[in-house]
């Protein structure tokens, strides 16, 4: 059970929001802006256009203006503001600050009273208003059309300086809100960084119940583990004791019965062996946490060397060679009785059944066990029936058959697997997989 996973996307949440929040801000207001800049240079223009044709006069078929109170700009030399008189395609008059710009007047018709905001891309980039109307005059209506045109470089002045200034703005908000979250992150997920220190050290057997103090929204969650844990520990405790009663309550029949002369009978014998060999089992089971909801971790380098050695001692005769590829780090989810009950059954088998070689490997992702022999190997037709109760493939005259079917025992309690396929060393490959998170 983990919770980091949990802040994990809550601090990814955040980040989204900052990302896709503030640049989609930041754009739509500069957007906001340069509409606001078109729409005021627009109204600037069309005051313009009308000062023109207030002063519009012709003389002798020549455009005069009457009175010259333009605006300045329009007798600057690149002032980047200028007006355009024509009539049809003939140009009739220009602004005196037009003479050094290399403007071509668009190709448009307009009918008379039509006016029209729009921009032109040519060397540069420009803003024009046009408007159509019809000239008195006093003999005939003469249709003319004004054009104003600033160049685009007049808006991108106040335009730079105010993205300059939303920048700023934005990193000093970004720079905050950022801080603020993260903040806001360590402070919400504090609860559940104690939540989840307190269940690895369930895990680890270090404590049995939680014992911090969590703000309300967690506090069920603790209440519930609590109930859950102690009723738990009582299942176990009372499984144990019925277990343990019961073992101890047949030993000593049993023993009683070892001493009868009956018992020296062969299939007697090997019946009370039997016995024998399944109170012992019952025992080791009721102290076992392989069912235990909070398993712990053992190191497995240590067991491993542990039963390694005491087999290699047992079977000094025979030779055996028990090679380990097991990392230092690796662990076992579980008890370290389960885990010895498991690694000695099948290293003890493999050595039974080897010729001189046995090798364990420990993989860690996920958790696995691989024990192989190069011994004569089990016949795929019978691997499923090594693991019933009572079943021996092997013709050693120790052992009741009951060895494989503990370890399939112990292996299901954990949730785990067991398969046996050919070793490339020649034998049988026992591969056990087990998962590491409950």
């Amino acid at each position: 059970m983990r919770v980091i996973p949990l802040k994990l996307r809550q601090g990814l949440v955040s980040a989204v929001l900052l990302v896709l929040l503030l640049p989609s801000s930041f754009v739509a207001i500069e957007q906001a802006f340069y509409k606001q800049l078109l729409t005021g240079a627009e109204q600037k223009m069309e005051v313009h256009m009308y000062a023109i044709l207030s002063e519009l006069n012709l003389v002798d078929d020549k455009i005069e203006l009457t009175n010259n109170t333009l605006a300045p700009d329009f007798y600057r030399p690149d002032s980047g503001l200028t007006a355009y008189v024509t009539d049809g395609q003939q140009l009739l008059w220009q602004s005196d600050s037009s003479l050094n710009q290399s403007f071509n007047l668009p190709d448009i018709e307009l009918t008379p009273g039509q006016h029209i905001f729009y921009a032109v891309e040519q060397e540069q980039n420009y803003q024009v208003l046009s408007i159509a109307f019809l000239f008195d005059t006093g003999e005939s209506a003469r249709p003319l059309t004004i054009h104003v045109v600033q160049s685009e470089q007049l808006l991108l002045a106040p335009h730079q300086s105010f993205r300059s200034t939303l920048l700023r703005w934005f990193t000093g908000i970004a720079a905050g809100l950022t801080l603020l979250s993260i903040l806001a992150y360590y402070w919400t997920t504090k609860p559940l960084t104690r939540l989840d220190h307190e269940i690895r050290q369930l895990e680890k057997g270090r404590q049995d119940h939680l014992t911090g103090n969590y703000p309300s929204e967690l506090r069920g969650i603790k209440e519930d583990l609590n109930l859950l844990l102690a009723n738990q520990n009582r299942q176990k405790l009372r499984y144990r004791n019925h277990l343990s009663d019961l073992a101890h309550a047949l030993k000593t029949p049993v023993a009683v019965l070892r001493t009868s002369p009956l018992a020296q009978q062969p299939e007697l014998k090997e019946q009370i062996d039997r016995i024998t060999v399944m109170i012992e089992h019952q025992l080791k089971k009721a102290s076992s946490s392989g069912q235990d909801i909070w398993k712990k971790q053992t190191p497995m380098l240590p067991v491993v060397e542990k039963v390694s050695n005491a087999l290699r001692r047992i079977y000094q005769d025979k030779g055996c060679q028990i090679e380990i590829q097991c990392a230092p780090d690796a662990f076992f989810r579980g008890d370290e009785t389960d885990l010895m009950e498991i690694l000695g059954n099948l290293l003890d088998n493999a050595c039974k059944a080897c010729r001189r070689q046995v090798k364990l490997e420990v993989q860690t992702t996920p958790f696995t066990l691989v024990i192989e022999d190069d011994g004569p190997g089990i016949a795929k037709a019978r691997r499923a029936e090594l693991f019933q109760r009572g079943t021996r493939l092997d013709t050693y005259q120790e052992g009741h058959g009951v060895g494989l079917s503990i370890v399939a025992e112990l292996v299901n309690s954990y949730s785990g697997a067991i398969h046996i396929d050919d070793s490339p060393l020649g034998g049988a490959r026992f591969t056990l997989q087990l998962p590491q998170d409950s």
